[in-house]
């Protein structure tokens, strides 16, 4: 399979990047902070991830979109605590967390769990707005 990389995928992929790792970096750092191991992780997958949509798939159907963002809101969350929490990547020197931060939003603490639904949630909105503002 051969993908054409055009202007538009560039487009799309930095429109998405800079959605989701903005609002993430947003909140937070108007929450609770974390380490630039995190945001760097954060900016890599989700570049990966959005090229590869723009690239390859690119549907328009909300259930498709909405899986992908799910498999992508999973892998990120999933990559960071696998690598950062169980002190993997501290073994290395890479300074980053060994506990998730608590989701906090408007002065509310919340469990960690909720990072998962607002990542997968951001990186759709990302998907869409990107649509939105570069037609075909």
């Amino acid at each position: 399979m051969r993908v054409k990389i055009t202007k538009e995928i560039i487009y799309k992929t930095i429109i998405a990047v800079v959605v989701f790792w903005l609002a993430d970096f947003v909140m937070h750092i108007s929450g609770v902070g974390e380490s630039n191991y995190y945001y760097t992780l954060k900016l890599v997958n989700s570049l990966i991830f959005a090229f590869m949509w723009f690239a390859i798939f690119d549907y328009s159907e909300f259930h498709k979109k909405a899986i992908y963002s799910i498999i992508m809101g999973t892998w990120i969350s999933f990559t960071y605590l696998i690598t950062s929490y169980s002190g993997l990547v501290q073994l290395f020197g890479v300074q980053a967390l060994y506990s998730a931060p608590p989701f906090v939003i408007f002065g509310l603490f919340l469990p960690p769990f909720f990072w998962w639904v607002y990542h997968l949630l951001i990186f759709w909105a990302g998907l869409e707005l990107a649509k939105i503002l570069i037609k075909k």
